[in-house]
């Protein structure tokens, strides 16, 4: 029940696929112990490293669900399925929650089996609250053990909320893209060769993030045709680049700045300062901005941005709420935050030309104000 064939193009992750085999048949009581949730930004891998993980362990199981978290009708969708799939007997007038409630309890009497949910960005869609049922399952998830694994993909980096073990998925290393990009554009490189260095500048351009590198290789294969002509291309029309879809059958359907401007737009709805906070970050250092910084430079920004950034409860809330869509990530030990250097470019992209003026000049009043020598 995988609604995806295997990627022949999935490459490196082959250590990191092990430590997840390795967490699910640990028989020690650590929490959540056979629940894991992979968590990271869009692009970053996480269904596809979820999608290898089935295909490479699937001997191990002898039941293996995929469902969609994308909504909860999606999940109950999803649940509804696997009782079909299963053969599990059960009236036919029941409530989807009714299904997925007989499903879980049949779950926790079978074993030996993988339940794949993805793209769990909402962990609200997990709570049976809203639906004013009583004496049925709260939580949406099945119980786990030592041959009962749920695997989950999700951008949000708090895990214990969902609740599962979270486990960040990495940004590919230099030999990882290169091995993608080889792989997608069907070029071969030769060590110390012109064409490796090109390569080289380009998985570092798209910071070594596996669904640029992946949809920049086959703009190489489709429409570049080399590595050196792509590059061209990206300086000049690198909002054009990032917005262009491979005309091939994909698993993914978006687009490189699609992808961020999703999670983006979600905030800018349910937050619109913590958006336009965001915006601000999109100009300053990718890999490491202090938020003393921001604070001390406070006086140069706009006053819906200097109330935000002066006080800590709201500027804590603007954060977290960019911190669930993976937009940023927030070391509370040394009040930092990083960005990755991708992200912030689709972010400007989007920007008008007003809007880009204004932002520049903030920046540059912010570093005065914070750093007046």
């Amino acid at each position: 029940m995988v609604p995806y064939e295997r990627n022949q193009y999935f490459t490196g992750r082959d250590v990191f696929l092990e430590q997840l085999f390795t967490k699910f048949r640990d028989s020690s009581p650590a929490r959540y112990h056979g629940r894991l949730a992979l968590y990271g930004m869009g692009g970053i891998g996480k269904t596809q490293t979820a999608l290898e993980f089935v295909y490479r362990y699937q001997s191990y199981y002898s039941r293996i669900y995929w469902i969609s978290a994308v909504s909860q009708e999606s999940l109950l969708d999803g649940y509804g399925k696997i009782a079909k799939r299963a053969e599990i007997k059960m009236p036919t007038d029941l409530k989807p929650i009714e299904i997925a409630d007989r499903v879980l309890s049949w779950l926790r009497e079978t074993q030996h089996w993988l339940l794949v949910i993805d793209n769990l960005d909402d962990i609200n869609i997990l709570s049976t609250d809203n639906l004013g049922v009583q004496n049925i399952v709260q939580i949406l998830l099945p119980q786990c053990g030592s041959q009962q694994h749920t695997l989950i993909t999700t951008r949000n980096p708090r895990a214990d909320d969902i609740p599962a073990q979270g486990v960040e998925v990495p940004i590919f290393d230099k030999t990882e893209s290169i091995e993608l990009l080889m792989s997608v554009s069907n070029i071969s490189l030769l060590p110390n060769s012109s064409e490796n260095e090109t390569a080289e500048k380009i998985v570092e351009e798209l910071g070594h993030l596996p669904l640029a590198i992946d949809q920049a290789a086959a703009y190489i294969k489709q429409v570049a045709g080399n590595f050196a002509r792509f590059l061209s291309h990206y300086t000049e029309y690198r909002r054009h680049v990032n917005r262009w879809i491979p005309q091939r059958p994909h698993p993914y359907p978006h687009s490189v700045a699609t992808t961020w401007a999703m999670s983006f737009n979600a905030v800018f709805t349910s937050h619109h300062t913590a958006a336009e906070l965001f915006r601000l970050l999109a100009f300053l250092n990718p890999d490491g901005i202090l938020i003393d910084f921001l604070r001390s430079g406070s006086a140069a920004l706009r006053d819906d941005l200097r109330q935000l950034v002066s006080q800590d409860i709201k500027l804590s809330d603007a954060l977290l709420r960019l911190e669930t869509f993976s937009l940023l990530k927030w070391n509370r030990l040394d009040e930092t935050l990083v960005v990755h250097r991708l992200v912030q470019a689709v972010v400007k992209d989007e920007m008008s030309d007003t809007e880009l003026t204004s932002f520049r000049a903030m920046t540059v009043d912010v570093c005065n104000q914070s750093i007046p020598t």
